[in-house]
């Protein structure tokens, strides 16, 4: 079994998908994101994103066993799953988690999203077998050799064991959930449509301490948020962050790398491009998260293909940044973080 534990993001975007000349850089779809914990698949959210992920993991017959989290229920983090290509697949055995007021709330959705007033298809009509469960805030998912199962602490677990742990935050209408993937040592915090407080989220910041990678909804301009960018209402209480928000979680938590998402429709490249920069003069290891970036992280082994700078050379950690080859890779693109 490989020893990497590997982030790739599949869709950034946030409220609904933006195609077009403006977002190709880093790209037009909703919010998806693939973790392989060696030979085990995660994939967070099923936003539109989850179309080109669904038909590489057939492709690649990487379908068999696939275990999807889903941070809430918004249309904009479910809609791509009606086209997910593996839940299709007959010998594809889908682990479904999510957040709801009872264990069938995450069925119900997903069955009322694919009624047969809002599409052609139920989810009864997809022949993969599901595991679809609704689970608390106190509970941990864990994947191990003994398969995929809930439990109500990590105590005991192999050294093999992915642990996945939940932060229910109330920064967003509805709630959402936070999840913290840990496997061999390393850490994936995703938290994504969360909106930060006057003095910072400090759950959210003990619940990131020491993550390895922290994704963090970063959709909006300071000024967008504050009402005093021309032609933009104040986005104030809508449950998302800016890149100042995003940053102090980061600093406070002591992560080691930060990745902005859950960008805004209808904000250019250029737009996006500027708060990465912005992000970059406050927490140095932050980067804006687009379509193929890709994170390698591995208990002992260092890629020689990502140079590393002092801090990353100490931590054992290689990171891949890949972009689709229709584009050039600019000089931090290749992994020159500085």
């Amino acid at each position: 079994m490989s020893n990497e534990l590997k982030v790739k993001f599949w869709g950034v975007r946030g409220s609904y998908p933006t195609p077009g000349a403006g977002t190709i850089k880093y790209g037009g779809n909703t919010a998806s994101l693939e973790v392989r914990a060696g030979e085990r698949t995660i994939i967070l959210d099923a936003g539109t994103g989850i179309i080109p992920l669904g038909r590489e993991l057939a492709r690649t017959k990487r379908a068999n066993e696939i275990m999807l989290l889903f941070s809430h229920l918004h249309h904009d983090h479910t809609q791509g799953f009606p086209f997910f290509v593996p839940a299709y697949m007959p010998n594809a055995r889908l682990h479904i988690f999510g957040p709801g007021g009872t264990p069938e709330t995450l069925s119900s959705v997903l069955e009322r999203n694919q009624s047969t007033e809002t599409f052609p298809l139920g989810l009864r009509d997809m022949s993969s077998s599901k595991d679809i469960q609704s689970v608390r805030e106190s509970q941990v998912i864990v994947w191990d050799e003994n398969g995929i199962r809930l439990a109500e602490s990590s105590v005991g677990l192999s050294d093999e064991a992915v642990v996945i742990r939940i932060h229910k935050s109330y920064a967003h209408p509805g709630g959402v959930y936070i999840y913290r993937i840990a496997w061999r040592g390393k850490s994936v915090v995703y938290a994504t449509d969360t909106e930060g407080y006057v003095g910072t989220d400090r759950k959210l910041v003990q619940f990131a301490k020491d993550a390895d990678v922290l994704i963090h909804d970063a959709q909006y301009l300071e000024e967008h948020y504050r009402g005093q960018l021309v032609g933009f209402p104040s986005t104030q209480g809508f449950g998302h962050s800016t890149v100042t928000m995003a940053c102090e979680v980061a600093l406070a938590s002591a992560a080691r790398r930060l990745v902005l998402f859950h960008h805004d429709p209808s904000y250019s490249d250029e737009m996006v491009a500027g708060m990465e920069a912005t992000a970059k003069s406050l927490f140095a290891d932050s980067v804006a998260a687009y379509e193929g970036l890709e994170f390698t992280l591995t208990p002992r082994f260092v890629s020689a293909n990502a140079p590393l700078s002092a801090k990353e050379t100490g931590g054992n950690v290689s990171v891949l940044l890949q972009k689709p080859s229709t584009l050039p890779l600019s000089q931090r693109e290749r992994g020159q973080w500085k």
